[in-house]
């Protein structure tokens, strides 16, 4: 059950961002309206990958405070989203910078998952 558990995470994780780099180009910088699947499937998606995130942790024996680099992720998945707020509803050069700001945390928070260590760059 674990792997399929993990794979799925990753898949979830990677059809997120993709779904949020199209809709951001698709529909903050072309200003076109999302259709109801545009606005419906992010949440289900983000939602099935925070569930199989935590049964994964919870699995493996994963908690704050046994796992530095878990505690990182999701204090940096509160400003993924925060920034990815800003990436769809800002205007001007506040909604560029949301978005920038959004896809390196993002990819910060896949290279912590991925070796586990906050501080994986120094």
């Amino acid at each position: 059950m674990y792997p399929a558990l993990k794979h799925s995470h990753a898949l979830l994780a990677v059809i997120s961002i993709l779904l949020f780099q199209f809709r951001y180009w698709a529909f903050a910088v072309k200003a076109r309206k999302p259709g109801k699947f545009y606005k419906i499937a992010p949440h289900v998606i983000d939602t099935l990958l925070l569930a199989t995130g935590i049964t994964v942790a919870v699995i493996v024996g994963f908690t704050l405070g046994n796992s530095p680099w878990l505690t990182t992720k999701i204090v940096a998945l509160f400003f993924y989203v925060g920034f990815g707020v800003l990436a769809m509803r800002g205007h001007g050069q506040m909604r560029w910078v949301g978005y920038l700001l959004a896809t390196l945390t993002f990819i910060y928070i896949a290279a912590v998952a991925v070796t586990k260590n906050p501080t994986f760059f120094l």
